[in-house]
């Protein structure tokens, strides 16, 4: 029997002596069926899985250990302290073939940040949300943050991530790792011959090698595994217990990442950090406090869509609250702020220009777009009526195009200083100066049209016998 349906087999043995939690997040949100309990009953556990497999398969998988005098107990996340676990279950066959502790993966040398990607569960709910992957420092947190409709795993491992797992890691999350020469040198040889390149012990970034602990999908497979990629998100407080606590092992994994960062060139932009403020906390306790799943879960959702910062500001003064702005002015000062930021800082999560352009472009046309065409559409005058919709249909053009070529030069900025920022192009600026000429002069048709007609004074006839007539009236 392979390896990997053996594991799968022990894992079903193991489930079978396991409950289900009785406790429930936040005291009534709904864990997924993929959440358990230790056993109730150790011994008679042990004493069923060593009845069925070997001692050697069972410490193999991660589920039982050897003690010096040769007894066998279970691993210590499965003892009776252990704490609820998650079972990831493979996302075509639907068998579990990993256990998620808050130690970790039960498999010896397995990281949960690569084995999630490969569980079900988790692909569907990237699928539904944008992608984040939130990276949890408890079991518990990462379990509610699932029952709450989000996907995540825990960052065991991360604070001393291998240097042979770095390239992966970008690879699995979208970073971006600048390589030495001599690496790029080999993979264009590779590239050019056919043949893959041996690996160097100088190189600053190693070639990734397929290891087991990939979930032994192109070991066992024998081809390729699918790409399935996510954007990392570490969770920087208590979603468990709705606290604004900093998880105590943060500083070291970031530390660590700020070292990839400074040594094997591995970019920091991409990893966000989900901090929310204290107003964000409150509204999730004052909704927790009555029970109410559907409103608890939007409203955690929407939480959850605001990253506001990156990890490299870890340790450095919390920036400014950059919430949901209130009107148009507010969401193009968001955006310019945004978009205007020092890159090299970091301390803007990637989400952050996406969800800023979405403010703006709601709030123009809530505030700005949408009251021209009511009043279009209110008013009797079909002159004035269709100049008002040339109005409205040119100035959500014009706004766009100046909020884009303003985005143009900060990006410029700061990206090469502001000495060396190039002009706008010149049929830009005279495509923009000839759309705002069509609205102004647009505008006087529409105030023409809106001005009170003049009265028109009736003629009459005097026919008096005392107005002289002329002579030659007759």
């Amino acid at each position: 029997m392979a390896v990997r349906e053996k594991k799968t087999e022990i894992l079903q043995q193991l489930l079978k002596h396991c409950e289900r939690p009785s406790q429930m997040p936040l005291g009534f949100l709904e864990v997924d069926e993929d959440v358990w309990e230790c056993p109730a009953d150790p011994e008679h556990a042990l004493n069923s899985l060593t009845e069925a497999f070997s001692v050697a398969e069972l410490a193999a998988t991660g589920i039982v250990g050897v003690a010096d005098d040769r007894s066998v107990t279970l691993t210590a996340p499965l003892s009776g302290e252990g704490g609820p676990f998650i079972a990831l279950r493979d996302a075509t066959t639907g068998e579990p073939f990993e256990l998620l502790t808050n130690s970790g993966c039960l498999s010896p040398g397995a990281l949960p940040v690569f084995e999630v990607m490969r569980d079900g569960h988790t692909q569907q709910l990237l699928e539904q949300s944008n992608g984040d992957l939130f990276v949890a420092f408890d079991v518990q947190d990462a379990i509610m943050l699932r029952a709450s409709g989000l996907p995540a795993t825990l960052a065991v491992g991360l604070d001393d991530l291998p240097l042979e797992d770095v390239d992966r890691f970008c690879e699995s999350f979208g970073l971006t790792c600048r390589k030495s020469d001599r690496v790029l040198s080999r993979e264009r040889v590779k590239t050019e011959n056919g043949n893959q390149p041996q690996s160097c012990p100088n190189d600053p970034v190693p070639s990734s090698t397929p290891s087991m602990t990939d979930g032994g999908r192109q070991a066992e497979s024998g081809g390729p595994a699918a790409t399935i990629r996510a954007h990392f998100v570490f969770v920087g407080w208590t979603p468990s217990r709705l606290s604004d606590a900093v998880p105590s092992e943060l500083k070291e994994v970031v530390d660590y990442f700020k070292q990839l960062n400074r040594f094997m060139r591995v970019d920091l932009y991409d990893l966000g950090l989900w901090n929310p403020d204290e107003e964000t906390i409150e509204r999730l306790r004052f909704i927790a406090d009555r029970r109410s799943v559907v409103i608890f879960h939007e409203a955690f959702l929407d939480a959850a869509d605001y990253i506001g910062v990156g990890v490299a500001s870890v340790g450095e003064e919390k920036p400014r609250s950059l919430g949901p702005p209130a009107d148009y002015p507010a969401a193009i000062a968001r955006l310019h702020e945004i978009s205007s930021s020092d890159r090299s800082s970091q301390s803007l999560g990637p989400d952050q220009r996406k969800l800023a352009w979405g403010e703006v472009q709601k709030f123009l046309n809530q505030q700005v777009i949408h009251p021209i065409r009511e009043y279009a559409l209110a008013t009797y005058d079909p002159v004035e009526r269709s100049s008002l919709m040339g109005i409205a249909e040119l100035s959500q053009v014009f706004h766009t195009r100046v909020v884009l070529m303003n985005e143009k030069l900060n990006w410029q900025i700061s990206e090469r200083g502001i000495e060396h920022v190039d002009p706008l192009p010149d049929d830009q600026l005279k495509d923009l100066l000839a759309t705002a000429d069509r609205i102004i002069n647009m505008t006087k048709v529409t105030e023409r049209c809106s001005q009170p007609r003049a009265a028109i004074v009736q003629s009459k006839t005097i026919d008096s016998q005392t107005f002289p007539r002329l002579p030659h009236s007759g």
